[in-house]
């Protein structure tokens, strides 16, 4: 009876259906779609010495791609260096004397 009473709670609770992440999945598949068919003529792309010829597409892809990675590499050099720095003010610091 108890397993009757949970879907039942769950049912008028809304929580059946497709799930929000789901959603936001396929709306994200179908911008990606929609982007990647507007965006399939060729481009000249040069960088350095490097001189392609490229859908414009996968550059942008490319170019995001790029521009997450540095952005997690510059996150995780923060992070370390802000957890150095809190180990050395710990490490380093005077003792709290609680006696009163």
């Amino acid at each position: 009876m108890a397993r009757d009473d949970e879907f039942q709670s769950e049912a008028e609770a809304g929580s059946n259906g497709p799930s929000v992440f789901l959603i936001l999945l396929i709306v994200v598949a179908i911008v990606t779609a929609i982007f990647i068919s507007q965006n399939r003529e060729r481009t000249n792309i040069e960088f350095l010495f490097l001189d392609f010829n490229s859908r414009v597409w996968t550059a942008i892809a490319i170019a995001i791609g790029l521009g997450v990675l540095l952005d997690r590499l510059i996150l995780m050099w923060w992070r370390r260096a802000r957890r150095d720095r809190d180990d050395c003010t710990r490490r380093f610091a005077p003792a709290a004397r609680t006696r009163r």
